[in-house]
């Protein structure tokens, strides 16, 4: 992503572009802050996200044609 500071002479504002997209501000000082705060969060460490285990895609089911004493449940894992 390309990032860059410019003036509007016409308007007296900054504008940050980032790529094709333009954001104004009114003096240089929130323009360079803006850019600061977007730079540190571009930077930091993100994290994978993590896929889903099989238990995620696991759910409780009754079965009436168990005698399952009580407290148990039975679970049945989804098939694609």
């Amino acid at each position: 992503m390309i990032i860059d500071i410019t003036e509007k002479p016409a308007s007296h504002c900054w504008v940050v572009c980032m790529d094709a997209l333009e954001v104004n501000f009114n003096s240089l000082s929130e323009a360079q802050a803006f850019v600061g705060q977007l730079k540190a969060r571009i930077e930091a460490p993100h994290a994978w996200p993590i896929p889903p285990g099989p238990a995620a895609f696991t759910r409780l089911m009754a079965d009436p044609r168990t005698d399952c004493p009580k407290g148990e449940q039975v679970r049945a894992d989804l098939v694609e």
